[in-house]
Formats: C-alpha cells, structure tokens, sequence
C-alpha cells in the first residue's frame, strides 16, 4: 500500500529533528510526496497533540527542537504490523468471550481512525469459514486470562466429558492453549496432583481464589510439553508412529505438516510415509481414520490393532 500513515511522518520528523539540525518543509514534502499545506499542518498537530517543542528559525529556513530530550509518547505501530493487526482481529472472533472480543474490536477501530488506511474495507475482504468453535459460558475465559496474568488459582466446577459428573477442582492455570476450535487450559489440579487438560466449554462455573500459583507449579514447561509430541495429549511416554498414504492421499499429505519435527520418506510408487512421536492413541485414531483406506499404521503394533478394531466396529454398525 503506498499511501504513508500520518504517524510514520511524525515518527520521520521526529528522528529527523533529534538528529539535530534544521529540517524544511521543501524537504519534508519530497520526501512523503505531500503538498505544503499538508506538511506545515503535520508540524502544527505535532506542536499541539504532543506538545513538541518544534521551533522555526527564519535564519535557517527550518524547524528544530528547542529541547532535544523530547520523546514522542506511546507505542507506534508500522503499516505491516496495523495489517497485521487486522488479520488478529478478524481471528479474535473465535475468542469465547464477549467482553473481550468486544475490547479487541474497540482497540481495532480506535487505530482504524488514526490511520489514512480503511481497514474495515480491507476487513471485509478477510474471512474465516467452518472454524468449529465450542461454546464457553460467559466470563470463564477473561477469568482464566485474568487469573494466569496475576498467577493466581481457581476453583472451578468441571464437568466430565463421558457424562454428567460434576467434581470441584483446584487449579493452577499454567497454559491456555485453541485447538481444532477448542479453548483448553492445561493446569495443576490439586485434586488430581498433576497437570491436567480443562477443556473451557466443559467448565460450569469458576472463580478467582487469592491462593497464588507455586514457583514450581508456574515453571513447568507446557509449551515445550506440547511441543514434543503429536496432538493435544503429551502425557505418558512418546511411541514413534509412521503412517503410509497410498499415491492419492499423499499428493495431499506433501502438503501437510502433522507434527513440526516430523520424517517424510517418498516411495517409488507414489505413496508416502509420515513419522512423528505420539504420547497418546486416541487422536491419532480419528485423524487415521478419515482417511479410509488410503492410509496404513506401519508401526506401533498396538495403533495398527486399536485402528483396525475401530474400523471393524464402524463396519459392524453399518452391515445391515
């Protein structure tokens, strides 16, 4: 986009007249390609808005600061990152709660009046489809964010995912992670003594406790967790699993990262196989499964079996 935001031209006089020296408006027209009018107008709102000390010199046909130690206040975002920012946006929208999106959105438009760009034009030409995003009862996600920035735990009513149980938890929020448009916090539960998943859209009611997060219960590394293996689950150890897609699954399968430190072998007739660590079979089961016949466990032994169980039993429900 050519057209400059008025802030980069501000930031430009800026670094321009802390050099030292006199800049003037000839010089500050050619170098944005702006009329003089426009120019003296940015000097003057700089004077005013930010209380620039700017002076003019009518010996040195150009302006200066009467103070070099002035400093332009707040934070400048570039053109690249207000993009940026706009693409940020349009994925908050997948954020469960309403407060928060709302924020989000406020901040966007504040920016969206500050800049000679139309983001919303440019919004409009961005979209997101078929994003399946679980519902999260209102205030669980601020509350959540809330308690991880003060390191604080929460006492929370969970529900268990094969049933009705309900069971009161404990929980040092460690982690807050979107997966396949599921919100989950990964904590310490103190009733279970250990790092558990907490799926948000699961959670009944929660609520912020003055107990601080331990120093050992905030440095477990979470990120670096679930990182290492394949999936959401990274308890257990992991077991290296290699899948082979036939030729027609694997012309899309090339395209495909499944795991960031995965192994790629191509084969003679066209068929792909994949290798990378998994903790835990149960995703790895569906993600197997959608692809029919097209795809084969090579190895563990006990995928191939937990595999070809299911599918038998998917065939027994649908033989009549």
């Amino acid at each position: 986009m050519s057209k400059r935001l008025a802030f980069e031209r501000y930031l430009w006089v800026h670094n321009r007249l802390k050099r030292g020296g006199h800049l003037s408006l000839a010089v500050f027209m050619e170098a944005f390609e702006i009329s003089r009018r426009q120019a003296a107008r940015d000097i003057e709102f700089m004077r005013d808005f930010f209380r620039a000390p700017i002076v003019y010199s009518a010996l040195d046909k150009g302006y200066a600061y009467a103070d070099d130690s002035f400093e332009l206040p707040g934070m400048w975002l570039s053109e690249d990152e207000i993009v940026a920012l706009l693409v940020t946006k349009r994925l908050a929208t997948v954020i469960p709660d309403e407060i928060t999106r709302t924020r989000v959105f406020r901040f966007f438009d504040q920016v969206n009046a500050r800049t000679g760009l139309d983001l919303h034009e440019l919004e409009d030409r961005i979209s997101l489809k078929n994003i399946q995003v679980h519902r999260v009862r209102a205030g669980i996600f601020s509350t959540v964010v809330y308690a991880m920035g003060r390191r604080r735990k929460v006492r929370m009513i969970y529900r268990s995912p094969w049933g009705s149980q309900e069971t009161e938890r404990m929980v040092a929020p460690l982690h807050l992670l979107l997966y396949m448009g599921n919100w989950h916090l990964l904590g310490y539960c103190e009733v279970r003594r250990g790092v558990r998943d907490f799926v948000l859209s699961r959670i009944i009611s929660i609520e912020l406790t003055d107990e601080r997060v331990s120093d050992a219960q905030w440095q477990i590394p979470i990120a670096d967790q679930l990182e290492r293996n394949y999936g959401i689950f990274f308890d257990g150890p992991p077991v290296q699993v290699r899948l082979r897609f036939r030729p027609r699954a694997a012309a899309l399968v090339r395209n495909q990262v499944w795991f960031p430190g995965q192994q790629v072998e191509e084969h003679p007739d066209g068929s792909v196989d994949l290798s990378f660590p998994v903790a835990d079979f149960r995703e790895i089961t569906g993600d197997v499964l959608r692809f029919g016949a097209e795809v084969e466990v090579i190895a563990p032994v006990e995928l191939r079996r937990q595999v070809a169980e299911t599918a038998a039993a998917v065939t027994a429900r649908y033989r009549d």
